[in-house]
């Protein structure tokens, strides 16, 4: 289980410290949305220092139920000649992608390599992201005298981002600039929980199951979900309430029990 607690008017995950923006829990995945600091380096000004050309950030949530989706969110990387990369120190896998220069930092080009890359986290299913690294460099580029030239777009930055909200919101990779975090998923599960220890009593409508994983041991993690006919929070006692469909082809309305 996971607690939450209120600061002013923002609500942050107890011990990992990141700002709740959204959650779900009737369907699997389950998935509680935070805003996720932006790794940036080489910006006057900004979070990350002028004179910085490579920089690296650790994340290690061990001892919570969460882990960074590899499924829901994306890794991207803006900025000219930028090397990006995750690494997931559980078991070893590594992602990384590589921006190239096209003479404008404010051209639109989508995600796709010029200016800005985007790629799938490590990890999959069995494999999210626990404990991880990312790092940020930039790729020296020579011109035909022998000088490294400046770069195009001083300014670099990496970041994990829900992919969703990647692709409906921030069309334009630049828009970037002045921003601190952006949204991204970690996954709930509760790792090595026989339904029994859940702490939820049994009653109609709601139940819990399991769901296996892969790793250097087997383990497995435990997800509940209303039965069908019943919707609610099954992970609240009496969470989940039925609904029934009472009517005819005239008139319709619902029953809750």
């Amino acid at each position: 289980m996971y607690s939450m607690e209120c600061r002013s008017d923002k609500l942050y995950l107890t011990g990992i410290k990141l700002e709740v923006l959204n959650m779900s829990v009737e369907r699997w995945p389950i998935w509680v949305q935070v805003n996720n600091p932006i790794l940036s380096q080489s910006c006057p000004g900004g979070n990350g220092s002028a004179d910085v050309v490579h920089g690296s950030t650790s994340v290690n949530l061990t001892g919570s139920p969460f882990t960074f989706s590899s499924s829901l969110n994306v890794f991207i990387s803006v900025g000219c000649n930028n090397h990006a990369r995750v690494t997931n120190l559980v078991d070893g896998t590594t992602a990384q992608c590589i921006t190239i220069c096209d003479g404008s930092p404010d051209r639109d080009n989508g995600c796709f390599g010029i200016n800005c890359c985007q790629t799938t986290p490590p990890g999959n299913f069995s494999y999210d992201l626990r404990v991880f690294n990312v790092n940020l460099s930039r790729i020296e580029t020579y011109n035909q005298s022998g000088g490294v030239p400046a770069p195009l777009i001083p300014c670099m930055y990496a970041f994990l981002v829900d992919k969703d909200w990647f692709r409906y919101n921030l069309t334009d990779p630049f828009a970037l600039r002045g921003m601190d975090h952006v949204p991204a998923k970690l996954r709930w599960n509760l790792y090595n929980m026989e339904s029994s220890q859940l702490g939820i009593p049994k009653y109609r409508g709601g139940y819990c199951g399991k769901v296996w994983y892969r790793s250097s041991s087997d383990i497995y993690g435990a997800y509940c979900s209303c039965s069908p006919g019943y919707e609610g929070n099954p992970y609240l006692p009496y969470g989940c309430r039925g609904t029934y469909i009472l009517g005819s082809s005239l008139l319709y309305f619902k029953v809750h029990l």
